[in-house]
């Protein structure tokens, strides 16, 4: 269908959803015919100047937080902004600041709750008064704003609470957070439709790689089929022609997709899938795997490495019209390429990098370097060294985006730090390791909280009212933890290896209060790996073989195949760390006992596993 200059009014009240990424509110959008046109409201931007106007002025802030590939972010620029009523009130009343939520982490992490868009009205000096989830109709918005204004002029403007919530003590029970943790994930899972949650299907990886660890930590059978299940279900959610997995799907059903592509549901597909083919040594695993990677490399990657960002649901053509997703995507190639390709962000931020850097990573693990799938590391490689050359700055840490300026952000620092282990994992490069040790010391340094954990960002100077306080994300700082754990384990030198440990327990232990696991819904699904890995015990996986020796190589291969959150898998050479028996052999140990050599990389696999099954005992 397309659609002169906006959405068609049919697909829209069809789409009227509460989404955890682009969201609807209840109310339903106007008629087209009372549409002028695209946004007429002058956004400024987030700088200090924007709000010391407010203070000067004494006005209200409206902050509007969207992702430039959000189909209701759109339509709330067509219809409530575009609207004039709306617009007076917010030129004469509000500073009135957008932000793009992908380029802004920060802002991403303090407002993710209420969906794209959404809307956060403060008062003058930034304190905190309502904040609002998705798409509002014209009429309803602006008696929302006179409503705000006449308690802002009477001085009785509402407050909303937004203080961080009470951290969990020092002392706290980490096995205790972890079980409240679990059975609050567990409620949200759909038996019959799969997956957690019920109104929107989210291709949540999370999730599915802790049933995956919760099956091999604990001999769980339930989970580990209800994770392979809702796998196969979403795959209704990846392209058939271009490939690339759309961001979720609605009416409690997986096969009614929305049809935007983001970073960060690629990278999630790609690894859950890559982790199912290892798990179960079932090939068909890998085919979602690859068809999702095939729309990341041929549509998404950057010439000079990195990835982009997004790409719009709906295609809004140069000459003013608009074919929505539902219509553009069920075309074939051809039919797609005569009216044109929606809109890329090719913006490539370091935590989105990160997380596809070891989804690759993952990838490459499960094909087990087959020929021609060597460009998946060869891809993950370009993008780790595209991060070092123009996203690092002069004091070891990442920014956001190549050009280096602004905060320093969490999610940033853990995603690209994962990725540099997931490097080190599969190349045997000490290098790409001393990275991430680099990162991990930046962390410590510049974002450590006092009590353990870590804040969301660098110290801003220039923040005022509730931006002020830095805030301690639970999803940011239990991947901190996860990636503190996993650099721990392939670290040479005891004392730091330790360091690194005690710094994620201590994370883990002080964002783990009830307040803090209930706040984070579905969110906990990182907290409970990495919780699951402090609680249990390290495994070495070590290929003692000759450099070059191809019988070490297929060791290697089969090793690096092996799905173990638990394990590090390293290269030595012989009589360096274990005796030199005569051929290449592979060794598993534990904190208490090793395996036998394993010299044979077509049983490796097999006896691994065998060794593996013993180790629950060691918990």
């Amino acid at each position: 269908m397309i659609v002169p200059g906006h959405v068609s009014p049919l697909r829209i009240a069809a789409l009227a959803v509460v989404l955890a990424g682009c969201a609807a509110a209840d109310s339903s959008p106007t008629s087209p015919a009372t549409v002028a046109g695209h946004s007429s409201v002058e956004f400024s931007a987030w700088e200090p100047a924007s709000f010391e106007r407010a203070a000067s002025e004494d006005k209200l802030i409206l902050i509007n937080v969207i992702a430039t590939w959000c189909h209701w972010c759109h339509v709330m620029d067509e219809q409530t902004f575009a609207n004039p009523e709306v617009a007076a009130l917010l030129a004469e009343h509000f500073v009135v600041i957008r932000v793009d939520s992908d380029a802004r982490p920060d802002v991403s992490e303090r407002y993710r709750a209420w969906g794209w868009p959404a809307t956060a009205f403060l008062s003058p000096r930034a304190e905190p008064v309502l904040n609002l989830r998705g798409y509002r109709d014209p009429a309803v918005f602006a008696a929302l704003l006179r409503e705000l204004i006449a308690e802002h002029q009477r001085g009785e403007l509402r407050r909303l609470d937004e203080r961080e919530l009470p951290r969990a003590p020092v002392d706290a029970d980490l096995d205790r957070s972890l079980r409240l943790a679990r059975d609050q994930l567990d409620g949200y899972f759909d038996v019959e439709g799969l997956g957690w949650g019920g109104a929107q299907k989210y291709p949540w990886p999370e999730p599915i790689d802790y049933s995956f660890v919760r099956a091999r930590f604990h001999a769980d059978q339930l989970w580990q089929p209800r994770a392979l299940a809702t796998l196969e279900a979403q795959r209704a959610l990846i392209d058939p022609v271009d490939g690339g997995m759309y961001q979720y799907s609605l009416r409690g059903v997986w096969d009614r997709p929305h049809f935007e592509k983001i970073a960060m549901i690629q990278a999630g597909a790609i690894e859950t899938y890559a982790h199912a083919a290892m798990i179960t040594h079932d090939p068909r695993w890998l085919e979602p795997a690859r068809d999702v990677a095939r729309y990341l490399l041929d549509t998404m990657q950057d010439p000079d490495g990195g990835f982009y960002t997004s790409q719009d649901a709906d295609l809004r053509r140069a000459d003013g019209n608009t074919i929505v997703g539902a219509d553009y995507y069920a075309l074939d190639q051809a039919g797609r390429r005569a009216l044109g390709v929606p809109r890329i962000d090719t913006a490539i931020y370091a935590d989105l990098n990160g997380a596809m850097i070891h989804a690759l990573t993952e990838l490459y693990r499960a094909v087990g370097g087959a020929t021609g799938d060597r460009r998946y590391l060869a891809a993950a490689l370009e993008a780790g060294e595209r991060l070092l050359a123009s996203h690092r700055g002069p004091t070891g840490g990442f920014f956001h985006g190549p050009d280096r300026v602004g905060l320093y952000h969490l999610a940033d620092q853990v995603a690209v730090g994962w990725a540099f282990v997931g490097l080190h994992r599969v190349t045997a490069d000490p290098r790409w390791r001393d990275q991430a040790l680099a990162v991990a010391e930046f962390m410590h340094a510049e974002l450590a909280a006092e009590g353990g954990g870590f804040y969301a960002h660098s110290e801003d100077p220039s923040a005022v009212g509730v931006f002020a306080e830095r805030r301690r994300p639970l999803r940011e700082n239990a991947l901190a933890a996860q990636f503190l754990w996993e650099l721990h384990a392939c670290l040479d030198d005891q004392a730091v290896a330790t360091k690194q440990r005690e710094r994620g327990h201590q994370t883990l232990l002080a964002i783990g209060s009830p307040a803090q696991i209930e706040a984070s819904g579905k969110v906990v699904g990182r907290y409970l790996i990495a919780a699951e890995l402090y609680l249990g015990t390290t495994l070495d996986v070590t290929i003692v073989a000759a450099p070059g020796d191809p019988i070490g190589d297929a060791l290697w291969q089969a090793a690096l195949s092996l799905w173990e959150p638990r394990a590090t898998v390293e290269r030595s050479e012989p009589g360096q760390r274990y005796p030199d028996i005569g051929k290449p052999a592979v060794y598993l140990c534990s904190e208490a006992a090793c395996s036998r050599p394993i010299t044979d990389p077509a049983r490796l696999l097999e006896q691994a596993e065998a060794f593996i099954a013993t180790l629950e005992h060691e918990r």
